[in-house]
């Protein structure tokens, strides 16, 4: 007799707790629709994908619906490098690299003229530089580096230093018609001064984009051959002939 009594108790009980279960889902699931759009996805992922990506070129406040209830702000972050002078030492924008507001001009464009130039742009958050110039020559006789499509056997114990580039002198040069010193330290670019402020070695034992910068040499324009040339605008002198390189440090 209490042997049906509690068969009776326990089947009314897992049947409460199912109500109860199924309850609670519902709820759960009617509050976070992400939840139900991941589940939807495996019946049908192909056109899901289809509607999701034409609604985020669309419309992009209804794409929040998807991820998480609140909207996720807009940072300056993401969006394309700018020379923003506003941005604040150390600050959350400068760390993402949105700080390089510190214009250096190392060899000044001349308008109407096809002299080379260079110049940097410091970020006093990073410590470091991005540079850019024109008329620049690549000796790639000059520059030493792993070959790369080696065999395993041949890389295996190498450490990271003998993976990168060195620059030796003169591997890269840049064309200009007057200011050119005496002496193969005339013909710098930039001294060791310049690269201490600009380009530090920080917490690094090789630096290579400052060892890179540090190669680059004066030339004249009849010692200025370049086999192949890439045309790229000089933003200041307006000479589509540049053949304009970018340097991150």
């Amino acid at each position: 007799m209490m042997s049906s009594r509690r068969k009776g108790f326990l089947l009314k009980f897992l049947l409460f707790l199912f109500a109860l279960n199924s309850i609670s889902l519902f709820f759960y699931f009617s509050s976070n629709p992400a939840l139900l759009f991941l589940h939807s996805k495996h019946s049908s992922t192909t056109k899901i994908q289809d509607t999701h990506s034409s609604s985020l070129t669309q419309n992009p406040q209804k794409s929040n619906f998807y991820f998480h209830g609140k909207p996720w702000p807009i940072l300056p972050s993401y969006l394309p490098w700018t020379l923003n002078p506003n941005i604040h030492s150390k600050s959350c924008e400068g760390y993402f690299g949105n700080g390089f507001n510190q214009r250096i001009d190392v060899l000044k464009p001349q308008k109407r003229s096809v002299d080379g130039w260079f110049r940097c742009f410091y970020s006093e958050t990073l410590v470091s530089s991005i540079c850019e110039g024109g008329r620049i020559r690549m000796n790639l006789d000059k520059i030493n580096m792993s070959m790369g499509g080696e065999n395993l056997e041949t890389v295996i114990g190498r450490g990271e230093v003998e993976e990168l580039p060195n620059f030796k002198w003169g591997a890269f040069e840049i064309e200009v018609s007057e200011g050119i010193g005496k002496g193969e330290k005339g013909r710098k670019l930039v001294n060791t001064e310049f690269l201490d402020q600009y380009v530090p070695y920080g917490n690094v034992d090789r630096h290579t984009m400052r060892s890179l910068l540090d190669s680059i040499r004066l030339v004249k324009p009849d010692e200025f051959n370049c086999d192949e040339k890439e045309k790229g605008p000089n933003p200041d002198s307006g000479n589509n002939e540049d053949n304009h390189i970018l340097f991150g440090a």
